[in-house]
């Protein structure tokens, strides 16, 4: 007999089928809600954390900082309530909006042709304005070296109308009448520099660079969010171009692409996109895959596509017979969050050594994720 979607309570050690659920004013115990008896349901599984502790509010049962009177539909279950984001496809209201399963409605129509932060953070993904605190550009960021588009090169966005794009020189595709030859590069004045955000990351062990303590051609975008009740998790998308593929791959003459994630409740900020070998998103990792192999150093041996899939960007044109950079394609980041926690995201793109060669990130399709996972991970 399968109980009632009222309350859901975890009996065993948590994982996705231990959930079971009971009949409001039911407990739960050995797996069998009182006065019923075989319940199972693995529609909704929640961690240990998540369970009903009642609040300082003794009208906020499950203690989610939110009463039945302020809009919370479910008070036995800190997962559903107002401060909760709507889970595809699992049956119910997450968010105590009246509806079921609704897919996310994207923000950026209006941000297409922008450079502020926000219009930023728009093309990204992060549309709920029950999470979003704040976006900013932070540090000596060039007006120039970011914009929001619908399209770069052949790469298309991956939802809503747009992305975001962040360089070390001017962001622009081909199309674009401001677009300049990534190889010939782009100073963004020379006061543009900055101490390194992060000196502690280091790149690939065999290659032996090291970071250098000042940083040029710096844009950073900070989003400050509010995680959800129902959030483990968070992912997005980028993607990295560089014109110092193959030529600089383990050289100090190296531009990055950091995505930090600082945590207020746990008072930490680590790096969370980088390769398999934790070594940060440069041109000295095995992640460029839309290029031409070269067989001087292992880093530049892992071209998967040819460079005709760079078409448009400009990272494709050829100059002494070689194409004069590539591309990591696509890729996903996912890293773990804590409910209720309030966290900064920074995106930030910077070159190591010098002004020239550019680089360019794209970022696009952001989510909340109730997977738990144990660490950062970023994959094709």
């Amino acid at each position: 007999m399968q109980c009632p979607l009222f309350v859901r309570i975890v009996t065993r050690p948590w994982s996705p089928i231990s959930a079971l659920s009971c009949a409001l004013g039911f407990s739960c115990a050995l797996g069998v809600c009182a006065g019923m008896a075989g319940c199972t349901d693995d529609r909704h599984s929640v961690a240990p954390a998540d369970l009903a502790t009642p609040g300082p509010d003794p009208d906020d049962h499950d203690g989610d900082g939110v009463t039945p009177a302020m809009g919370d539909c479910n008070d036995a279950d800190a997962t559903i309530g107002p401060n909760s984001f709507e889970v595809a496809g699992n049956g119910i209201d997450d968010d105590c909006d009246g509806k079921t399963d609704e897919p996310a409605t994207a923000c950026d129509g209006a941000a297409l042709g922008q450079t502020d932060a926000p219009s930023l953070a728009a093309a990204i993904g992060f549309c709920d304005t029950r999470f979003l605190v704040k976006a900013e550009m932070r540090g000596p960021s060039d007006v120039r070296a970011r914009a929001v588009m619908a399209k770069f090169g052949r790469f298309d966005r991956l939802e809503g109308s747009a992305m975001a794009v962040l360089s070390t020189g001017i962001a622009a595709d081909k199309n674009s009448g401001a677009w300049v030859r990534p190889q010939d590069g782009t100073i963004l004045g020379q006061d543009n520099k900055i101490a390194n955000p992060d000196v502690a990351i280091v790149g690939p062990s065999d290659c032996g660079s090291t970071p250098q303590p000042t940083v040029y051609d710096y844009s950073e975008l900070a989003v400050t969010l509010k995680v959800p009740r129902n959030a483990h998790s968070l992912g997005f998308q980028l993607q990295f171009f560089s014109a110092e593929y193959p030529e600089f791959v383990c050289h100090l003459y190296n531009d990055e692409l950091l995505v930090e994630l600082e945590s207020k409740q746990g008072q930490s900020k680590s790096n969370v996109s980088f390769d398999a070998m934790h070594n940060p998103i440069t041109v000295s990792n095995g992640l460029f895959t839309i290029c031409q192999n070269d067989t001087s150093k292992p880093q530049t041996q892992h071209c998967a596509q040819s460079i005709d899939g760079l078409e448009g960007t400009g990272y494709e044109d050829i100059q002494l017979g070689k194409p004069i950079g590539g591309s990591t394609g696509w890729l996903r980041t996912s890293a773990p969050v804590s409910p209720g926690d309030e966290i900064t995201l920074r995106f930030i793109i910077f070159d190591e050594g010098d002004h020239i060669f550019d680089s360019v990130a794209l970022l696009d399709k952001f989510a909340w994720s109730t997977e738990i996972i144990s660490g950062p991970v970023t994959i094709p």
